[in-house]
């Protein structure tokens, strides 16, 4: 019988177990040494320009110093929140399960595993991001804010590090799925594919507008976990030293909370109880129409729903679809905003010019929709699939995910620019451009389509045939917009009496060019389906 020792586990344990592992890592394999170096420098760089910029907000205006504070601040405290639900199980100290069979009491357990987490690379880059906040405080209220600042700082790092931890043994469960993991995957790409666009609202923000509507948003930020603490020092600049308890308080308040929380789920998290999945209702229609999606199941059951319905997962769960697909949807919803509000314009671009490009762009992603599935496209040959009814499914596909964020994005651009006069005809005219690039890039895939590696890569190529032709795809857009183009014009001519016209002329036009288009390049589809798939076969 094994006898459990009396005296208490310390908390420097944890931390000699953090180095411990930390120093075998480095003994390890070259691959996982490169890792921690290339995770070393990326820390350094990320502390040097969290430092760098705490510190400048501080030398600058005080309405761009508390801008700069209350958002950098809110962005660094996010990121402890998303990038342990990410990238669970990169250390291996973020799971709770695996102290399981460890004879600790709860409290030391979590206070542990607290210590650990600070020094790590990112708890460590984190503090010496926070030094700039002394730095700024002190230019700003003297060594009373310098103080204020350190203790702000303080509490925003212990608050960074309990609420990635709190978060991760709550969901601890969740995370070992697989749909979480693809969940994951499409933040991960979603991040990725917003940085550019996000600049372009930005620079056009700028060029338009005052800072005004900004600092109220930085204002709300400050009285909120995310930012309270950054911006404690600018109430002494101010002359408000009473809100400076009330500020840091909202974040001892929220650490105490968030603590709570991770003591009461950190044994379901080691466990493994939470999230336990739940017995499954049958579905009416029996095995082949459970194999739908529910959005499916509506449609008769045919190679027109299967079709469809596999085409639906795989723009869940293939990473090179998920990518294209959510880069499209980002790129989709920021360019009709930066184009409305461009410098110098008054009142910017027609709307229905501005959705012109979400909505052609929305099924462009179909101009080498063959080429994704390679090798697996024989089972169509083999299944004889018309090829009509090939293009319709996976146009239908795409659509039952496009068709409402084309929706969301129009009424949204509409009833936040004040234009819900234009708001029918702009709906006709996204409905021609989405339809007319339907039926273009329907073509393309079946002329030029040429492979794509059959990799987890996201952003692999398959060579330089592969970028010519996707100029071609470029093309495709530019004869999309033409087509359409009739739509468009009567969408900017005509007067608001007639928008409904140009809603039914729209949804007509574009519906009629996919179905004509669909049905004769799938009768070519049908005469060169081998050929077809020797081209999207990828040589090795």
């Amino acid at each position: 019988m094994a006898v459990i020792p009396s005296r208490p586990v310390s908390i420097t344990v944890f931390v000699r177990l953090k180095l411990r592992m930390l120093g075998h890592g480095l003994r390890g394999e070259r691959r996982r040494v490169i890792a921690f170096a290339i995770s070393l420098g990326v820390g350094l760089w990320l502390a040097v320009t969290g430092f760098v910029l705490f510190g400048v907000s501080g030398a600058v205006r005080h309405d761009i110093g508390y801008l700069m504070a209350a958002f950098g601040g809110a962005a660094l405290v996010l990121g402890w929140l998303l990038l342990p639900l990410l990238f669970f199980g990169v250390d291996e100290t973020l799971d709770p399960a695996r102290f399981a069979l460890l004879p600790l009491p709860r409290r030391t357990l979590a206070a542990g595993m607290l210590a650990g987490a600070m020094v790590g690379v990112p708890g460590l880059a984190t503090a010496l991001a926070m030094l700039g906040l002394a730095v700024a405080g002190g230019l700003r209220a003297g060594p009373a804010g310098a103080g204020v600042a350190l203790l702000g700082g303080g509490l925003n790092l212990l608050l960074c590090i309990v609420l990635s931890r709190a978060v991760t043994s709550g969901f601890a469960a969740m995370l070992r799925s697989r749909r979480v993991r693809d969940l994951a995957g499409v933040v991960i790409a979603l991040l990725a594919a917003s940085m550019g666009p996000l600049q372009l609202v930005i620079s056009s923000m700028v060029g338009h507008a005052s800072l005004a509507p900004v600092l109220r948003v930085a204002r709300v930020l400050g009285w909120t976990p995310l930012a309270a603490g950054f911006v404690a020092p600018y109430d002494l600049a101010d002359g408000r030293p009473l809100a400076v308890p009330v500020r840091l308080g909202i974040v001892a308040v929220t650490v105490a909370l968030l603590a709570w929380w991770w003591a009461v789920t950190l044994e379901s998290a080691m466990l493994g109880a939470a999230g336990a999945p739940a017995g499954s209702r049958p579905v009416r229609g029996g095995v082949v129409r459970a194999l739908l999606p529910a959005v499916l199941r509506p449609v008769r059951a045919g190679q027109f729903a299967a079709i469809a319905a596999r085409e639906l997962r795989y723009w869940s769960r293939d990473p090179r679809r998920r990518s294209s697909l959510i880069s499209i949807i980002v790129g989709g919803a920021v360019v009709p905003v930066a184009l409305r509000l461009t410098p110098g314009h008054s009142p910017g671009v027609p709307l229905p010019l501005a959705v012109a490009f979400t909505s052609v762009a929305g099924a462009a992603i179909l101009a080498n929709q063959f080429g994704f599935d390679g090798t697996a496209y024989a089972a169509h040959l083999l299944a004889a699939v018309p090829g009509r009814v090939e293009l319709r499914g996976r146009a239908a596909a795409l659509s039952v995910i496009m068709v409402p964020v084309l929706l969301v994005i129009v009424v949204a651009v509409a009833v936040f620019g004040d234009e819900d006069g234009q708001l029918v005809p702009t709906l006709g005219t996204a409905a021609a451009m989405y339809g007319a690039s339907i039926a273009v890039a329907s073509v393309l895939s079946v002329l030029i389509a040429y492979p794509v590696p059959d990799t987890r890569n996201a952003f692999a190529s398959a060579g330089g045939s592969a970028s010519a032709k996707g100029l071609l795809a470029f093309v495709g857009m530019v004869v999309a917009v033409v087509s359409a183009s009739p739509v468009l014009a009567a969408a900017l001519v005509l007067p608001g009496a007639l928008a409904w016209v140009v809603l039914a002329a729209g949804l007509a036009w574009g519906l009629g060019l996919v179905l004509v288009t669909t049905r004769l390049v799938g009768d070519e589809l049908d005469r060169r389906g081998p050929e077809l798939l020797a081209a999207v076969t990828l040589r090795v």
